[in-house]
């Protein structure tokens, strides 16, 4: 292949002969208009790639600040010298107008196969540098159908794929993830969310979508997959394996086609955009339907609905795979662009289109006032050679050093938080001190226990085996729930920014070098530098448990601060305590930075916090513990 060609883009108009479209509560529409989101109101202009030589589709990943990774289908992407492909890939940088983008060589590359006898990347993801595909149109060896869907999955930014060994052959004829944000921030907890149109093929139109899940670490396992089947009694989500038992999640009687669900972290809502038909039987439409719900399988609401969105000079353009990349939305989630393809009207290129949104009083109040207060997240470890065992916490709750953790020499730890329980700490480390393993302990203490479903629980014992439970009934504010297990600690939270707080914990205690409580400081400043609770840090403590030595060996609390894991680091670099240990981040002198990511200078030049942050290991590289 030639010297990849490095294009710059530039912004070209397309101005429709009608002022800027705004959403109304269309009588066609399958959904009430939304009470959230008031309004949605598209730019005239059509910001189309100059430097697009041709290709449609369009499927993007965030990677990175400045890196996206999209995939072309039928065409030449951004190279006159490339040859036509049915799957090609690309590097997007910037954000509109004023991006660039270049062709990358991939071992994915496929040959021209147009329309459906060539297999099209449905969609990508990127988690944890980690960068994931569906492909549809995929022929079986042997067979004429292409009607079947395949995942893959690169390590090197598409380079090259590793294929999964099974497929889709039935409803999810399309499937595209939901997308959380860069690299999988922002995540609602640890699983990929997938939705389809329900149908084999990506060309036809099915009245529902539907939605499967799978955990973070099992994608490629094709029996780790559930999906959804409804709600219960308490309008909750029920999830089957069996996907004979599945349910729609959105229904639309003119049908649904090329679906895309993208998060929008600052408005807490999931927008989803579809065609649709509008009485013609032709493979596209100028039809889209643009919905928001709070959760990815609903309930729905309308923000716009037209039959004919697309049209220039009088004529319907007729255009398709319709998506809102999370990186080119606004940090106050009221500016969005939506990326997709045509077929007419020269948009058979990369087209975006500005859309604004207006928030209901009422809910910019309640979206300030969540942004303002930031819950609760903890670590439980020991280490064997010394018998030591510890706990650290934080959260926006006072007090919380006292209630939450709880720690006995040659035991273990045991943490107890989000309806937390603080009678249960004794009994939990009696439990482990007779015998029990970390599992059966969460199974008693919540065996008979009517709040069983909004505990969430952490306990470790003097071997390193970890158990954890997350709450099954965990409120929908939360953003995100979760744990990660390594080894000799494990560290979990609630209603935390994103998923980056664990995983900036866990790095944390794995790399910093000193002494079991040392590493256990470093892991809550790294979860604080990280986000932490997405409602602040009112309240912070450790204790540490040393055999020979009654009680707490070290026990330090802040009970109410505005900054109270700060407050607590001060406590303990100024502490002179021989459960200290190497780590010059536990030492004077030290000063703080301000800025979240960056506000923690430490002696040894190191900025634990940010490097925690962004080199975060992900869940299923870690070291595993005993179990």
């Amino acid at each position: 292949m030639n010297k990849l060609s490095q294009i710059l883009l530039s912004m070209v108009l397309c101005l429709p002969p009608a002022v800027c479209a705004q959403s109304t509560a269309a009588s066609n529409a399958p959904y009430p208009a939304s009470k959230v989101i008031t309004k949605l109101t598209w730019s005239p202009d059509i910001v189309k790639m100059k430097g697009c030589i041709s290709g449609d589709n369009w499927p993007i990943a965030w990677v990175s600040d400045s890196l996206q990774i999209t995939a072309f289908c039928d065409g030449r992407g951004f190279s006159r010298q490339a040859p036509d492909l049915s799957l090609g890939f690309a590097k997007i940088a910037g954000d509109p107008p004023g991006f660039s983008a270049e062709n990358f060589e991939s071992d994915a590359d496929t040959p021209m196969g147009g329309g459906s006898s060539g297999i099209k990347a449905s969609d990508m993801i990127a988690i944890d540098g980690i960068l994931y595909m569906f492909v549809r149109n995929y022929k079986l060896t042997g067979s004429d159908d292409f009607t079947n869907s395949r995942l893959a999955c690169s390590t090197d930014l598409g380079a090259s794929w590793t294929w999964a060994d099974w497929h889709f052959s039935e409803t999810f004829g399309c499937p595209a993830f939901v997308q959380f944000g860069k690299n999988y921030q922002r995540a609602r907890d640890n699983y990929i969310y997938i939705v389809s149109q329900a149908n084999d093929s990506a060309y036809g139109y099915s009245p529902d979508i539907v939605l499967a899940r799978v955990k973070t670490e099992r994608v490629m396992e094709r029996s780790r997959y559930d999906f959804f089947a409804g709600l219960d009694e308490s309008s909750k989500p029920l999830w089957s394996p069996d996907i004979s038992k599945r349910k729609p999640i959105f229904t639309d009687p003119k049908g649904t086609q090329r679906i895309a669900i993208t998060y929008n972290a600052a408005l807490r809502r999931y927008i989803l955009a579809t065609s649709h038909l509008t009485g013609s039987k032709a493979t596209h439409t100028a039809a889209l339907g643009v919905f928001e719900a709070p959760e990815p399988w609903g309930p729905f609401s309308t923000l716009y609905y037209d039959d004919h969105w697309s049209v220039e000079d009088g004529k319907d353009c007729r255009t398709y795979h319709h998506r809102f990349p999370p990186k080119w939305i606004s940090p106050d989630g009221k500016t969005m662009w939506l990326l997709y393809s045509g077929l007419d009207c020269g948009l058979y290129t990369f087209c975006v289109k500005k859309a604004t949104l207006e928030i209901a009083p009422s809910e910019a109040a309640s979206l300030r006032s969540k942004a303002d207060v930031t819950g609760t997240f903890s670590i439980v470890a020991v280490d064997p050679e010394t018998g030591v065992c510890g706990a650290a916490v934080a959260s926006k709750y006072p007090a919380v050093g006292k209630v939450v953790p709880y720690a006995r020499p040659g035991v273990g730890a045991f943490c107890t938080q989000h309806w937390h329980n603080p009678e249960w700490g004794e009994p939990a480390l009696d439990m482990l001190a007779k015998g029990s393993l970390p599992e059966q302990v969460l199974a008693e203490l919540l065996r008979d226990d009517a709040q069983r479903d909004k505990r969430q629980l952490a306990v470790i014992d003097m071997s390193g085996r970890a158990a954890n439970r997350n709450p099954a009934n965990a409120d929908p504010s939360g953003t995100w729930w979760g744990a990660v297990s390594g080894k000799y600690y494990a560290c979990q939270g609630n209603t935390l920014v994103g998923r980056d707080v664990v995983f900036a914990m866990a790095k944390a205690y794995e790399e910093t070098k000193g002494s079991l409580a040392d590493r256990l400081m470093a892991a809550l400043i790294a979860g604080d530098c990280a986000g932490g609770d997405h409602r602040g840090r009112l309240a912070a403590g450790i204790r540490v448990a040393k055999q020979g030595v009654d009680g707490y060996w070290l026990e330090l609390y802040v009970d109410k601060s505005d900054d109270a894991v700060i407050d607590l680091a001060k406590q303990y670099a100024a502490l002179d305590h021989e459960a200290k240990g190497a780590w010059r981040g536990g030492r004077l002198p030290w000063r703080g930075r301000p800025g979240l990511a960056s506000r923690w200078h430490l002696a040894s030049g190191k900025e634990q916090g940010q490097d925690a942050l962004a080199t975060a290991t992900p869940y299923h590289q870690l070291k595993p513990g005993s179990k």
